[in-house]
């Protein structure tokens, strides 16, 4: 009796995980509106009894994505730095979430020459992430967590991983004031600094600036930093 209780248990479990997959799955299938689209996955989130759902992120252009530049064209027109993420937080927008993320500076390894867009300013950052102390910066980033009519919407850029805390990273940017960056090619201009000074990419690609990170400094920071220091 109790093994037949048991088996009674655990399906009624399965049924019930396997209906709460299928709706969320259901509602990233159908056809959301062009605007306001967060809105109303939380809507149909609520109509179908879930109090959390994932949404799918947008496709992003990023300036400097040409997989043909080369490292030392990115170098020249980015400042080359090493930071670690100090505050992040996330907003809706109509079709996305942006996630603002603070960093302090721990060095600058170069500075660019020029910017490769002075038009391109990012959005204006939000005023409790201002003012900014010396030697920090912003970076916006699509993607993030938000409660939107009592539904956590979650957005997640399988492309461009989150950045995350207790990590350093070295970035090649375009900074704007006062103090809002872009990286270069989006997730191309992003590495991650293990403890041993090596370099990785927070997402593996073909991109020239990749090759070159691999081939002329062995993805190592201590080559890079000697690469500036020849200069």
């Amino acid at each position: 009796m109790k093994i037949k209780l048991l088996f009674l248990v655990v399906l009624i479990v399965g049924v019930l995980a396997f209906g709460v997959t299928r709706t969320a799955s259901t509602i990233q299938k159908e056809n959301p509106p062009y605007k306001d689209r967060l809105k109303w996955y939380a809507k149909e989130a609520k109509t179908h009894g879930q109090q959390k759902i994932k949404v799918p992120a947008p496709l992003v252009e990023y300036l400097g994505g040409a997989s043909t530049i080369t490292s030392d064209e990115a170098f020249a027109s980015s400042t080359v730095l090493i930071a670690h993420l100090v505050s992040q937080e996330s907003y809706p927008r109509d079709d996305d979430i942006i996630t603002w993320n603070k960093f302090a500076i721990e060095e600058v390894l170069s500075e660019a020459q020029k910017l490769p867009c002075p038009a391109c300013v990012p959005a204006d950052a939000p005023s409790t992430l201002l003012p900014l102390q010396s030697g920090e910066f912003l970076i916006p980033k699509t993607g993030g967590t938000v409660n939107i009519d009592g539904v956590v919407v979650e957005q997640t850029d399988n492309d461009f991983p989150a950045y995350e805390f207790n990590q350093r990273y070295l970035l090649l940017v375009s900074l704007y004031p006062p103090g809002v960056a872009r990286t270069m090619g989006g997730p191309v201009g992003v590495f991650t600094i293990g403890q041993n000074g090596n370099l990785k990419p927070v997402r593996e690609n073909g991109h020239r600036i990749r090759k070159d990170f691999r081939e002329k400094y062995g993805d190592s920071l201590e080559n890079v930093k000697s690469h500036f220091k020849r200069l």
